[in-house]
């Protein structure tokens, strides 16, 4: 809908939200997102969920907001620049906002405004070209119509322009504690921007139905709803919905063929439907689904030789193929496919040095590669591979900062030393090991709140303090850290249901806990945590 200038009348900010992520998460390269607002109250809640949609990946929502309108412009270049230099190829998403909260009408703003306009409108080819990852630029409303003739090159190349209408609510303080969030309301959030691009490409679609472009946008938005219902435990529909992306993609393969674009679509959709069948406990199925996509990516690299997304693509489909293979126990298969993922990640940094995207990858692979040697029995190839892992991990915590993925995998970095110290019999190194990665997985609830990630990531961290406790005849501190363990996975229970993993998990602390209260001479109570397990 436009008014009477031609132009689109203002939407509301959920409205907004939900087509603006798709144009920043489908580019795979630079995205210029323009956002429009009478003042940042009305952005500020798009802000919160683009922070919240990148929270737990590799590279958290960067912001960039000037604190004086006399050096704005230098500091969104000198920031944007920085981007580049600290985080090289992880596609960091940046906000800049040239507004605040508090309405300030601070004189030299507009001047301000104009400049950074201005500068980056002259480096529009240093954007396309280097800076390779979605920028949004928030702007006061009157801005709309000005933008066009002070930046022609920059208003050119954008991807998403949108007037974002005033709340008339209050926006909660974006420092309130995250834990204070209800887990089910966490759930719903996670889901719903994700739901609501589904409905919106399935509409666009109706009205063209022969439209190949509007079905990738449906497989594509398909595919992320998957994702964000495996997250949450909802294995059953999350599978529904790759299988509805991977019809689609096989689709698109038989009217367009073997595009490079097309077969990667493929085979994204081929590991969506492998992780869910996977989460629902069909091995098989996963296999076959992840194996296709491998064949897919082995002969992408035949066509368009070893580029950096070509090796890491096939990096990440031989890592899903070996987890496959070690779940139908063939240790041996998955060793083969994990060492072949780890020699393409040591060849990418070779070929790119060590930029945060090149260091997580090859601490990825090295964990994979550690389970399997452990898996096998040889405890110091797996240590070995474990400590060269978290090595990288304190690396990119240097670098980069306590953001939540680089705890995260640090926090899965010491699980891992942890296991392989303990297989080792060095039961004190395993217990230093994991209370660092439960004082990790505690900052998270802290700054994240109660997502079914962070909890059970918690859960996890308890019942390996609670082992090492309990190893170590403290029994009392065992069931302390089972107990809290069992509390998470009820609560998980309650906002989840009954998913295999949510179960799985569940049995789990009940059995820790079952064995803490009889080694205690709580029959009773050991005989009841026991049955509830069974059930």
């Amino acid at each position: 809908m436009t008014n009477a200038q031609g132009l689109a009348e203002p939407q509301s900010e959920d409205a907004v939200w939900r087509e603006m992520r798709l144009h920043m998460e489908w580019s795979e390269g630079f995205s210029l997102c323009f956002l429009f607002a009478p003042d940042a109250r009305a952005v500020a809640h798009i802000r919160q969920w683009a922070d919240d949609a990148w929270a737990l990946r590799t590279a958290p929502l960067r912001v960039i907001e000037p604190a004086a309108a006399a050096d704005a412009a230098a500091h969104t270049l000198y920031g944007l620049q920085q981007q580049i230099d600290r985080l090289g190829m992880v596609r960091a998403p940046v906000w800049v906002q040239m507004m605040r909260l508090d309405d300030v009408t601070e004189a030299g703003w507009d001047a301000a405004r104009a400049a950074m306009l201005s500068r980056l409108n002259e480096a529009r080819e240093w954007l396309v070209q280097t800076f390779a990852r979605p920028l949004v630029l928030v702007l006061p409303t009157a801005w709309r119509a000005q933008v066009p003739a002070l930046a022609p090159d920059l208003w050119h190349v954008r991807s998403f322009t949108a007037e974002v209408a005033a709340v008339t609510t209050p926006v909660a303080s974006q420092s309130q504690e995250p834990a204070q969030r209800n887990l089910q309301a966490v759930v719903t959030t996670t889901l719903q921007p994700t739901l609501a691009a589904v409905q919106v490409a399935r509409e666009r679609l109706a009205q063209k139905t022969d439209n190949h472009a509007l079905q990738r946008e449906l497989s594509v938005a398909l595919n992320q709803l998957s994702q964000a219902l495996g997250e949450t435990g909802q294995s059953a529909n999350a599978r529904e919905a790759a299988l509805e992306s991977l019809e689609l993609s096989r689709q698109l393969r038989q009217a367009l063929g073997d595009s490079p674009q097309v077969l990667r679509d493929l085979s994204v959709s081929l590991n969506n439907v492998g992780q869910a069948e996977r989460d629902a406990g069909r091995i098989g199925e996963a296999l076959a689904a992840y194996r296709e996509s491998l064949e897919l990516r082995r002969q992408l690299r035949q066509a368009l030789g070893d580029s950096p997304q070509v090796l890491r693509d096939l990096s990440i489909s031989l890592d899903n193929v070996g987890e496959a293979e070690r779940d139908a126990g063939r240790s041996g298969e998955a060793l083969a496919a994990y060492r072949e993922s780890l020699e393409l990640r040591r060849q990418l940094r070779q070929a790119l040095g060590d930029s945060p995207q090149v260091l997580r990858d090859l601490s990825v692979s090295l964990n994979n590669v550690g389970q399997a040697e452990r898996d096998a029995g040889r405890i110091g190839e797996a240590l070995a591979a474990y400590r060269e892992s978290l090595e990288l991990r304190r690396q990119l915590r240097q670098a980069l900062g306590d953001s939540p993925q680089v705890l995260r995998d640090l926090s899965i970095s010491l699980d891992n030393v942890g296991e392989a110290e303990r297989d080792a019999g060095r039961s004190g190194e395993a217990l230093a090991a994991w209370r660092e990665s439960l004082e990790l997985s505690r900052r998270l609830r802290q700054a994240l709140g109660d997502s079914p990630q962070v909890l059970r990531d918690l859960s996890v961290s308890l019942n390996k303090v609670g082992r090492a406790d309990s190893d170590a005849g403290r029994s009392g501190e065992a069931l302390a850290a089972w107990r809290e363990s069992l509390e998470l996975s009820r609560r998980l229970r309650q906002a989840l249901g009954d998913s295999p993993q949510v179960l799985r998990d569940l049995s789990v602390s009940l059995n820790k806990v079952g064995r803490a209260d009889s080694d205690a001479g709580r029959s009773g109570e050991a005989l009841a945590a026991w049955r509830e397990s069974l059930e």
